[in-house]
């Protein structure tokens, strides 16, 4: 760069422009440094991406795209990063946790845990709550404590570019014209005017954010609330200079409830005054509430923002019932995850909090594994005799029903599926528990063979013509784009590429969060924001499975590093995993219909998330209303991954590349005698089946319809060619081995 800035000086060239072929946020502070004129951040632009980035540099094209990260001066400045990565600690007692954890010393991964300690702080939450604390003079939040100068915290030194920032070739002006309360939809709907006012044309986003109340409640019951919070969006059409467009966003209500674990145990809505706001980044949102609250430059604001971008009301009284039942099923909403708190092992820990910035701000600590803990991790608790019904079950029934019926089988429906599932054997029920990118076919009820496949971008690990050279963009590059007509248009592309490549289900898009700069998935996750990825996952999975792939989102939950991340207690308070982590997975659920799930080898706490109860049945299956299978994440052979009773009883329905060792471990267990295991084996053969005849695999069948295994001509020759050349070189090996025998026998002949 030193180079460049020279020439640049020189006059031997006029601009410097600087490419980010990165999907992690970066550290850009020296872009001023080197005198560049334009910085582009294009991700992985995939297969034919590189076009479009010609395009913008030529001008053929008018960037659009706005970040979805926070870009800090020093990443190392977010409170998540205390404990993170290389961050990752260690049990103090390892030597007592490797003498009494049976299943230690696999791999080293039974040593790892984490905490979050930032608690909702996460990205543009932390800085844009800090600045507006400095700026209100509350909290202490001007001290030093995480400042990455040493000195006093100044919002200017520690952000580069936060959240939605984005420009582009032209320039907009945009009017909030009127918010309307919809209480049939229990959403808030917004009319934004926005109109080009610059030379060129070009494509607006309108970004919504929400700021809700933090008073003597929420900090009494430790109630944290984030100064501005994203809730919506939309973008305009391709607007020519000086035409208008007018755009209605609608945000749910939902967003602006914050949950209360300690009070009310469950979400409430707080009293006292609500803003919406539009803003080019959250940090200009914020600015234009601040100024609707009163404040401007002269009380420390980098800028005077625009209260006219901005509706506010006030609740008069604090709300806990409007989300304490859930809307699709009307199960209660209340605490579920007390265990992933380093207080419900004893251990005095105090999260991040905006009472007091300088007296909570994380700094490392110790932990000792404790008898508690580790009897929560060591997931060896099956006993049949806790599971026994005294059912007695039919197997190999002749009852009329084919794999094409269920298609037209409520899930609900037990007469029927029960009938259906007595046609099966137990041997071919255990043949869906392991999967190895699908399963055989079931002959007996007409099912055929199911493939699945594992990427975010590009079908390639199936033998499919033409498609392991197509490669997407990345996932976090189509979230830049903050367009929902683009995340529905990928998962519907990706859905028909699966379909051309006869896969029915993908494990794919990424629910979890950037939650520091460092993660190793950052390009498969959406954002660093869980309000955003509720968007993008409701979106990409109604498209997808509106053409016949099931959309399965991964990793289910906490898996935001991979560092350490097999075996890794991860610590959390319920808040932060609820309005931060799990609402990330939750829009793919609860408004994209995804009937696939794959879970994590972390923990939650302590806990395995496959044999999490409280995230699989009580909120995933409770709380949301999923009605689909569950998956592990891809297995391997170490010991704290084979509690496969376990696994199965608590709701997991197959093993991802698994051989066939989940299924053979069940099938033991039943050929010793246990029979209560068999409910769990029908439940998981009803989950797996449900998922399959929703999706491509019911094409063209019928109730009479048969399953032939045709292997074709091409193969065929394949494989004798590989059998005549095996056998020739078995041959060539046995007559080598003649010979080399033959002389040296010959030459101790001569010796001797």
């Amino acid at each position: 760069m030193i180079y460049l800035k020279e020439q640049k000086d020189a006059g031997i060239f006029d601009s410097i422009i600087v490419l980010i072929n990165s999907e992690q946020a970066m550290e850009l502070g020296w872009l001023d440094t080197y005198s560049v004129d334009a910085c582009l951040v294009i991700g992985r632009p995939g297969a034919t991406g590189y076009t479009g980035v010609v395009n913008i540099l030529t001008g053929a094209a008018n960037p659009s795209g706005r970040l979805v990260d926070t870009y800090a001066s020093d990443s190392m400045s977010a409170p998540a990063t205390i404990f993170a990565g290389e961050n990752t600690q260690s049990w103090a007692n390892l030597d007592w946790v490797e003498k009494n954890d049976s299943d230690y010393g696999t791999d080293g991964s039974e040593n790892n845990w984490i905490v979050y300690a930032e608690g909702i702080y996460v990205g543009y939450k932390y800085y844009e709550t800090r600045y507006e604390d400095t700026v209100t003079d509350q909290g202490n939040a001007s001290g030093t404590v995480g400042s990455s100068t040493g000195n006093a915290w100044n919002y200017s030194d520690e952000v580069n570019f936060t959240f939605g920032d984005g420009i582009s070739y032209t320039t907009f002006d945009q009017t909030l014209d009127q918010v309307k309360y919809n209480a049939e939809s229990d959403a808030y709907e917004l009319e934004v005017t926005v109109t080009n006012t610059g030379e060129v044309a070009g494509r607006d986003v309108v970004q919504i954010y929400a700021q809700t109340p933090y008073g003597d409640y929420e900090k009494e019951n430790h109630v944290e609330k984030s100064a501005i919070q994203f809730v919506g969006m939309g973008k305009t059409g391709d607007l020519k200079p000086g035409e208008s467009e007018k755009i209605t966003v609608t945000v749910e209500r939902y967003f602006l409830a914050s949950y209360d674990t300690d009070g009310a145990k469950g979400y409430i809505l707080s009293e006292g005054d609500y803003y919406l706001a539009l803003g080019n980044s959250a940090h200009d949102a914020l600015n234009n509430v601040l100024s609707a609250k009163g404040y401007s430059k002269e009380s420390g604001m980098d800028y005077d923002g625009n209260a006219a971008l901005t509706y506010t009301w006030n609740q008069a009284q604090l709300d806990t019932d409007s989300y304490r039942y859930s809307e699709e099923n009307g199960t209660e909403i209340t605490n579920q995850f007390d265990f992933a708190d380093l207080n419900y092992y004893g251990i005095d820990f105090t999260y991040l909090s905006r009472n007091d910035w300088e007296g909570t701000y994380p700094a490392m600590i110790s932990v000792e594994m404790s008898e508690e803990m580790l009897k929560d991790m060591v997931a060896d608790w099956y006993d049949s005799s806790d599971y026994a019904t005294g059912e007695e079950y039919t197997f190999g029934a002749d009852n009329g029903i084919s794999f094409a019926d269920l298609y037209y089988t409520d899930y609900d429906d037990e007469e029927t599926w029960n009938a259906f599932l007595d046609q099966l054997t137990i041997e071919e029920m255990l043949t869906l528990l392991s999967d190895n990118d699908g399963f055989e076919a079931i002959n007996s009820v007409g099912m055929p063979g199911m493939n699945r496949t594992d990427d975010n971008i590009g079908i390639g690990s199936l033998t499919c013509t033409g498609t392991d050279a197509l490669t997407w963009v990345s996932e976090v590059t189509t979230s830049r784009t903050w367009n929902t007509e683009r995340f529905s248009e990928r998962g519907r592309l990706l859905g028909i590429e699966a379909v051309f490549c006869d896969a029915n289900e993908i494990w794919y898009g990424g629910g979890n969060i950037h939650r520091t700069a460092f993660g190793g998935r950052n390009n498969q996750y959406y954002a660093e924001d869980g309000n955003y990825g509720y968007l993008v996952g409701a979106y990409e999975a109604e498209a997808m499975q509106n053409v016949g792939v099931i959309y399965c989102i991964k990793h289910f939950a906490l898996n935001d590093q991979e560092t350490g991340r097999n075996g890794i207690s991860t610590f959390t308070n319920e808040q932060a995993l609820r309005e931060i982590y799990l609402r990330s997975f939750e829009g793919a659920f609860r408004k994209g219909g995804a009937m696939s799930v794959m879970t994590a080898f972390n923990r939650i706490g302590c806990v395995p998330n496959n044999a999490d109860s409280a995230l699989l049945n009580n909120v995933l299956r409770g709380e949301w209303g999923f009605k689909g299978h569950i998956t592990s994440d891809g297995y391997s052979s170490l010991a704290y991954k084979n509690h496969f009773a376990e696994f199965l009883v608590t709701g997991q329905d197959y093993y991802c590349m698994d051989a066939g060792m989940f299924g053979s471990s069940i099938g033991k267990l039943i050929d010793q005698g246990d029979t209560a295991i068999i409910t769990a084996l029908r439940r998981a053969a009803k989950n797996n089946l449900y998922v399959d005849s929703r999706s491509i695999a019911v094409n063209g069948l019928t109730n009479g319809s048969i399953v032939i295994t045709v292997v074709p001509g091409w193969q065929k020759a394949i494989l004798i060619a590989t059998a005549v050349f095996a056998a020739g070189f078995i041959g060539c090996v046995i007559a080598g081995g003649i010979t080399m025998f033959s002389k040296r026998k010959d030459k101790q002949e001569e010796e001797g």
